[in-house]
């Protein structure tokens, strides 16, 4: 019976092992997908590089997310960014900075990106803004909360250090990264496109061929609708500077096999703001799953130049929202005042949810 147990925590100990090692090879190696937010809003700059400078005024902004909080290791990601316009030369700048922790090995992925986009009016109040993006990513790994074969014996896990060699080694890859985007906006409407990865950067850490990074392509598009009179957002300011609105927005995503739609609305009632989302294309499949996702309520509020945002997913798919706890996700944005002219007669800050405070 003895030899029995030994035999059978033997053939555990080798299963947790190849579990472990398939784990980190899952997150270092196979074809990735990037992080997502449900505040698309205001993360502007990891969606399209041509948002860079659209805000009224510069920006800083700090964004959290830790998605599926009911698994061991939640997905966590951590972002700053900024953006500034350069009105004398039709310019905008941005710096997006962000950091991702996923899987069992925590697996992290930096990334750094410079944006620019051009200001180029058009007729008729419309607006072209063209944009690219250059900057690197770096992947590595953390084996210190995997369990190993040697950590366990015939009466279950040894609390012990193990002594296997992949704990010594420290597995990264730093790669370049590029991408453009552009949008088209007048003063209630915009649409835009952004493409990441454009180079379809190599993940493995080994620099084995078939890891690619696939390109994400992001389209954007919305429409403000004032509810207190006035027609164009832009050219109406009501008395005292209180906005209320009504914006349906949109935002598809897709990369490798994988789609992904977020539709939904926000209510703006200075200095609050509320919206209800719904994540998923019920008709179409990923992975041979239903694309139904998430539900994603939102709430915002801004006073004098800062800004704060909170939204929670409500699973809706197979894993179910008891599964997993939902995701959760943070956004504080602050924008300084800044002298403020126009160029040419054309206005460079677009309708979309922004979440931008306008000084007056």
């Amino acid at each position: 019976m003895r030899l029995l147990y030994t035999f059978v925590f033997y053939i555990m100990s080798i299963r947790v092992k190849i579990l472990a090692i398939l784990l980190s090879l899952n997150s270092l190696l196979l074809n990735g997908q990037d992080v997502q937010f449900s505040q698309y809003y205001n993360t502007p700059l990891f969606s399209n590089p041509a948002f860079a400078g659209t805000g009224d005024n510069t920006r800083l902004g700090m964004h959290y997310r830790t998605q599926w909080t009911n698994i061991a290791k939640p997905y966590t990601t951590y972002a700053v960014w900024g953006d500034h316009a350069i009105e004398s030369a039709r310019s905008g700048i941005g710096l997006w900075i962000m950091r991702d922790a996923q899987g069992q090995t925590r697996t992290h992925s930096t990334e750094v990106n410079v944006s620019y986009s051009y200001l180029v009016p058009l007729e008729s109040g419309w607006v072209f803004r063209p944009g690219l993006q250059a900057g690197f990513a770096v992947r590595d790994a953390n084996y210190s909360s995997a369990l190993f074969g040697d950590q366990i014996d015939n009466n279950g896990t040894t609390g012990a250090p193990s002594s296997d060699p992949i704990l010594n080694a420290s597995p990264s890859k730093l790669y370049p990264d590029i991408g453009a985007g552009g949008l088209v906006y007048n003063e209630n409407f915009w649409f835009g496109l952004g493409i990441n990865h454009l180079n379809t950067p190599n993940q493995s850490v080994t620099n084995t061929k078939g890891f690619d990074l696939p390109m994400r392509f992001n389209i954007q598009t919305g429409y403000k609708i004032m509810l207190n009179g006035g027609g164009g957002y832009r050219n109406y300011r009501p008395q005292g500077g209180k906005e209320i609105s009504l914006t349906p927005t949109l935002n598809f995503k897709a990369q490798g096999a994988n789609t992904q739609l977020d539709i939904g609305l926000y209510y703006t009632y200075d200095p609050i703001m509320i919206g209800l989302w719904y994540r998923g294309i019920p008709v179409l499949y990923n992975n041979g799953l239903p694309n139904n996702e998430a539900l994603i309520p939102m709430i915002g509020y801004r006073h004098k130049g800062w800004s704060f945002t909170y939204s929670y997913d409500y699973t809706l798919s197979s894993l179910t929202n008891k599964q997993s706890a939902g995701s959760h996700e943070i956004s504080l944005i602050y924008e300084f005042k800044v002298p403020y002219r126009k160029t040419a007669g054309i206005k460079r800050s677009i309708p979309c949810p922004n979440f931008q405070r306008t000084y007056q």
